[in-house]
């Protein structure tokens, strides 16, 4: 009975391990022009987003999974990704907000944020980035679609795939967002 019981904390203890590492590893196997815009949106996040307004958000935010596949071309990008609160302290210094692999994923539950970015004038230096908790998506469909749809690449009246909602099976009963 005995051993037993000790196997199961240690299944529970490896479930656990292997749930809080899933968006490092997945972030270590990104490529590297992936990498680059995943922090630019990242530092953004950390700089600009507050998970709740009553509450001073102190929780370093880290890139949890893409939704769907990005779109890295020469004159188009398009990526669609989750962050989620970390056990980390936000950084102080704007340097320091990139993904992190040392931070593990707090287990309360802490909504989604889905951030955007893309970038379709590359004249430009400066792409677009909004990022938003999940459950609420649907306020910034249309400024999503008005800044990320390339006018050459969509149909009229056809949508982009950074203004629509992510179907997730996993997400928690009571806490729409939350993982």
């Amino acid at each position: 009975m005995k051993m037993s019981g000790f196997l199961s904390v240690l299944l529970v203890i490896s479930a656990t391990l292997m749930f809080t590492a899933k968006g490092q590893s997945n972030y270590d196997m990104l490529r590297e022009v992936e990498k680059k815009y995943f922090d630019m949106v990242i530092k953004y996040a950390n700089d600009n987003f507050k998970l709740q307004k009553n509450q001073p958000n102190k929780e370093h935010l880290n890139f949890e999974r893409r939704l769907g596949e990005a779109v890295i071309k020469p004159q188009e990008v398009q990526i669609n990704l989750f962050l989620k609160a970390t056990s980390c302290p936000k950084a102080t210094q704007g340097s320091e907000h990139k993904h992190r692999s040392d931070c593990t994923f707090i287990e309360k539950k802490r909504p989604f944020i889905n951030c955007v970015v893309c970038h379709k004038d590359f004249t430009s230096t400066k792409a677009f980035i909004d990022c938003i908790r999940h459950q609420d998506v649907k306020t910034r469909k249309d400024i999503r679609n008005k800044e990320c749809s390339s006018p050459s690449n969509r149909k009229p009246g056809e949508g982009s795939l950074l203004g629509s909602t992510a179907k997730m099976d996993d997400l928690q009963a009571g806490c729409f967002g939350c993982h």
